[in-house]
């Protein structure tokens, strides 16, 4: 049930449903809706029934109020809606500011099993000014955020030198990484990613990565963004139809804008003696490391298996170091050798093009 109340959630939010088995998920969630409902005075339902009366929200309650919701199939849900209650419920999903979208994404049930990215943890420490103040605590319903990603990813000293004036920058690579990264967050309400149980929630996540960003994952490949408008172009451009909208792209701008800030105040420990690598944990920019440790060890997943097979957790094999985490230590490094001064200027270069498309 977790599964489909998130992927309705998912779905409203980024694109319209297009084919039977997305509309069956849909339909599988509705039951779960209509369970709270019923217990707030059937304000979903009437809303689809539409503004022709009480009188139909009241026959559209009484049609499903003694369905055994646990037990009914989606397609005997659907067949008790009216087709003009149908298509209400499909706007709804194609339109992600309707009315009655706002109502199914305020519903309870899916409020239990989001996630929230682990960057907006108000008890993370990431909190820079690119932070949205903290809304009122509703105390009925308790948000929980994704736990803040270990930095698994080890970049030796040697790796880390002075940019010249004739070195390419990839910087704009890493803020396409940030916002690719954001986006499969959100989408799957996986947090961090690599934290994901579910066999498909690790395959959907390495495949949203790998067509956003596919310069991260193919071995051979020379892509480098020159600018900001490169990277918003490209990224855009491997979106499905309807499946982007400006100020969903500005929210990743935003996400991307915290991830890249340096921190102003670090905790400072003295270097081990003897120790070669660099101690990402306590940089300015560990934020940049914790997604690029998250991105490293969720392609270095090989579990990817069905999910009705047994997995005991003394036989889950050690993961090994591929080429994206070779690539992302690159990374780390190139960011390391990065003066905080630019990677500030790129954060509020993603917060004037965010803000930008907020007026779109």
């Amino acid at each position: 049930e977790s599964f489909y109340r998130k992927q309705v959630e998912t779905d409203i939010k980024t694109e319209p449903s297009k084919t039977a088995e997305e509309r069956l998920k849909m339909m599988e969630l509705l039951k779960r809706f209509e369970e709270d409902t019923l217990d707030d005075e059937g304000n979903i339902m009437k809303e689809l029934a539409g503004a022709e009366g009480d009188e139909d929200g009241d026959d559209l309650a009484s049609r499903l109020g003694n369905v055994d919701l646990e037990s009914v199939s989606p397609d005997e849900l659907w067949s008790m809606l009216t087709p003009e209650e149908r298509d209400k419920f499909i706007k709804a999903l194609d339109d992600p500011t309707s009315e009655l979208a706002q109502q199914l994404l305020a519903s309870e049930e899916l409020e239990k099993v989001r996630t929230e990215p682990w960057w907006e943890n108000p008890d993370a420490s990431v909190i820079t000014e690119d932070s949205i103040s903290p809304a009122p605590v509703d105390h009925r319903l308790q948000k929980r955020y994704g736990k803040r990603p270990a930095i698994t990813l080890h970049v030796p000293s040697g790796m880390v030198k002075a940019p010249s004036s004739s070195s390419t920058s990839l910087l704009y690579n890493a803020c396409a990484m940030c916002i690719a990264y954001a986006y499969a967050t959100r989408h799957l309400s996986v947090s961090p990613l690599s934290s994901a149980s579910d066999a498909l929630d690790v395959a959907e996540a390495q495949r949203l990565i790998s067509s956003l960003v596919p310069f991260l994952v193919d071995r051979k490949s020379t892509l480098v963004h020159p600018n900001m408008s490169s990277v918003v172009t490209d990224l855009w451009s491997r979106f499905g139809q309807g499946q982007m909208r400006p100020k969903l792209f500005a929210l990743l701008l935003r996400d991307t804008a915290r991830l890249m800030r340096p921190s102003r105040v670090i905790e400072v420990q003295p270097p081990e003696a003897g120790n070669d690598t660099v101690l990402l944990g306590t940089h300015p920019n560990a934020n940049v490391f914790r997604v690029f440790s998250d991105l490293a060890l969720l392609f270095e997943n090989k579990n990817v298996t069905s999910p009705a097979a047994p997995r005991h957790a003394n036989t889950k094999p050690k993961p090994k170091p591929n080429h994206v985490t070779h690539k992302l230590t690159f990374y780390s490094a190139h960011v390391l050798s990065t003066p905080s001064f630019i990677l500030d200027a790129l954060a509020n270069e993603a917060v004037a093009r965010s803000n930008a498309m907020d007026t779109e």
